[in-house]
């Protein structure tokens, strides 16, 4: 099936995708005559709306791109208001972000970083940058990036990047902390994380994709899967390593921004109900350079027929921000 190729059954699934929730909004303030401005990055608020899902647990907020990259940018809010972070995004959206947390109470227990892409960490590595990160309290950074001589060899093109967000995360001072596979990070208020990988470097193609963390989230007995932009070699590693409970999951985020990421076998296995597309519209679309849709040469379109035969029942597209909640009943 070529990327413009699609039954009517399949445009209706496509167009069935979630870009946002029901009842029940964040509590971030924003000024009056802020809000009645044009919105600026980093004060515009979060609008976002919160559907039910979870038994209990947390509230999990996904962040749309406050520039044109795709990125990836998930965050996690306690009953109590703790905060745990998931990436970030691309500098662009280091404004946008570091407001957020800070109107959440400008603490930050744990950030986990999915792999060496400035898509990923690259928000972050604006914070850090500030003195004393501008007063954001950050417990700890949970990441494990491959060598820097073997992203040289690999994917130099990284290198310019990773670089100098590892020299300014070690001078900020912060603890960092490499997690460990089948170590478990509990947070308490019924959220764990389940560490299912590291980086094999004998996984020499899509290198610094593949190095990237998968971790297992447990929130209000619900499972979600994280896999960052994990390609299909480590997809099916993880297939290997793991029984197919380990993988199977409520929700899964769609690896790579929602193609060219793991292979429809690893989505067969995860079986979500739900799937989250970190993905821009122009991602979504196909459409490269504003030439309309399906001009581009990226695989989108195929992933989205994956999730109809698996038997998704919810797609929840981050074109805009989105989130899902406890259950109040």
């Amino acid at each position: 099936m070529s990327n413009l190729e699609l039954s009517g059954n399949r445009r209706a699934f496509i167009a069935a995708a979630l870009t946002a929730g029901a009842a029940g909004a964040l509590p971030v303030k924003v000024r009056a005559a802020e809000a009645e401005a044009a919105p600026i990055p980093g004060r515009e608020g979060l609008k976002v709306r919160v559907t039910p899902y979870f038994k209990g647990g947390w509230t999990m907020y996904m962040f749309a791109n406050r520039g044109t990259s795709q990125m990836l940018s998930t965050l996690f809010v306690s009953p109590s208001a703790k905060v745990v972070m998931i990436d970030g995004g691309m500098p662009d959206d280091a404004a946008f972000l570091y407001a957020t947390l800070q109107a959440l109470g400008g603490t930050v227990d744990t950030w986990f970083l999915t792999h060496a892409h400035s898509d990923h960490y690259g928000a972050l590595g604006e914070i850090i940058k500030k003195p004393a990160c501008g007063g954001l309290k950050i417990g700890r950074v949970v990441y494990s990036f491959p060598p820097l001589e073997f992203i040289a060899e690999t994917e130099k093109a990284s290198i310019p990047y990773v670089t100098p967000f590892l020299e300014n995360l070690a001078r900020s001072g912060l603890r960092v902390e490499k997690p460990t596979v089948g170590g478990v990070f509990d947070f308490g208020e019924s959220l764990t994380f389940e560490c299912l990988n590291d980086y094999d470097l004998s996984m020499r193609v899509n290198s610094i994709n593949n190095a990237g963390i998968c971790y297992r989230v447990m929130n209000g007995g619900s499972s979600i899967l994280v896999t960052g932009d994990i390609g299909v070699e480590q997809g099916d590693k993880l297939l290997k390593m793991h029984p197919p409970e380990k993988i199977k999951s409520d929700i899964v985020f769609l690896s790579h921004h929602g193609q060219c990421g793991a292979n429809k076998n690893f989505y067969e296995v995860a079986k979500p109900e739900v799937c989250v597309w970190p993905t821009p519209q122009w991602l979504w679309d196909n459409n490269i350079s504003g030439k309309g849709y399906g001009s581009g040469p990226w695989r989108t379109n195929y992933v989205k027929c994956w999730m109809q035969d698996i038997g998704v029942t919810r797609q929840i597209l981050l074109t805009q921000d989105a989130a899902l909640g406890p259950k109040t009943s």
